[in-house]
């Protein structure tokens, strides 16, 4: 688990990390109220199918069906679910398969449900073995814990802190279609993308992060934007509408990681030789990441 900044609070339950620490604020009730939050049951049980039809549509769901709490598949499982609660809804069913649902006749079955309001992606069965912890874990993150992130002021600070360029999609709030496309093709051209450089890929709401966009020169009637942040500078991508290009967007990113350490050196060239300036819009990102008073137990400070 990697630290870079004291004092970190993050909670261990069974003898693993949460997957995100404590943020709230240095209080002993937001203290309480986060520890009770973590240890509630990371499930939800359910008997007929029936009671899914009402699921929020931007939550990622895993759907799961076994005869009883006593076999070790589910022992296993619900070791998984304490991990991952915070980012994946679970529902259990325990008891006989269901009628006419394939699906159940052979039992332990898992069934991943996405964002569905947010993704083209479908219901997905799992394939692996439910025994296999290992490739039950794998399968798990890859589902809760997706290529691409809705990012809003309540999370943006752990994104910034991972210092990686970001891909943002600056997109109007209604604007699901965009969204579902941008998420899309980023899983098609760039999940196994091994000279695109590391990036973390991410959806804004335009609205909400109009200082962002007003800083590129751009207004809200050019939503949908593409822009890379590299925590330093902005790159506008050219038109939204060239993500439809194949391998379009691909070639746009794997060409700026290519080109930003020539771009740095052009910089310093500049500042040297006094050359005009020629330097992109400046992050605006960056300035979101953890305050150097946020984290403290000594003084008082409003969070974010």
């Amino acid at each position: 688990m990697y630290i870079n900044k004291f004092p970190t609070l993050r909670l261990y339950h069974r003898g693993h990390p949460l997957r995100r620490e404590f943020r709230g604020q240095r209080s002993v009730q937001a203290l309480v109220d986060f520890v009770q939050k973590q240890f509630r049951q990371p499930f939800s049980e359910f008997q007929q199918l029936e009671q899914l039809d009402s699921l929020n549509p931007t939550r990622r769901a895993v759907l799961a069906f076994f005869e009883n709490r006593t076999q070790p598949a589910f022992v296993s499982f619900e070791l998984l679910m304490e991990r991952l609660k915070n980012d994946c809804d679970f529902y259990v069913r325990f008891g006989d398969k269901l009628a006419n649902i394939s699906y159940t006749q052979l039992m332990p079955t898992l069934v991943y449900r996405p964002d569905v309001e947010r993704t083209h992606a479908q219901d997905e069965l799992y394939a692996g073995n439910v025994n296999n912890v290992l490739q039950l874990e794998s399968w798990l993150y890859k589902k809760c814990l997706p290529l691409v992130r809705q990012v809003d002021f309540s999370n943006v600070e752990e994104i910034i802190e991972q210092r990686l360029p970001l891909v943002v999609l600056f997109h109007m709030p209604n604007d699901l279609n965009a969204v579902k496309d941008f998420k899309s093709i980023v899983e098609m051209q760039l999940a196994d993308c091994k000279d695109c450089g590391s990036y973390n890929f991410v959806t804004v709401d335009g609205l909400k992060f109009k200082h962002s966009v007003a800083h590129m020169g751009k207004t809200e009637q050019d939503l949908p934007i593409i822009a890379i942040d590299t925590l330093q500078f902005t790159f506008p991508y050219p038109k939204f509408k060239d993500i439809y290009i194949p391998g379009h967007l691909k070639q746009f990113i794997k060409h700026l990681s290519e080109h930003r350490k020539q771009l740095k050196l052009k910089i310093v060239q500049q500042s040297t030789e006094q050359l005009p300036q020629l330097t992109p819009p400046s992050s605006t990102f960056k300035e979101l990441g953890p305050s150097r008073h946020r984290y403290t137990l000594v003084e008082r400070h409003d969070e974010l």
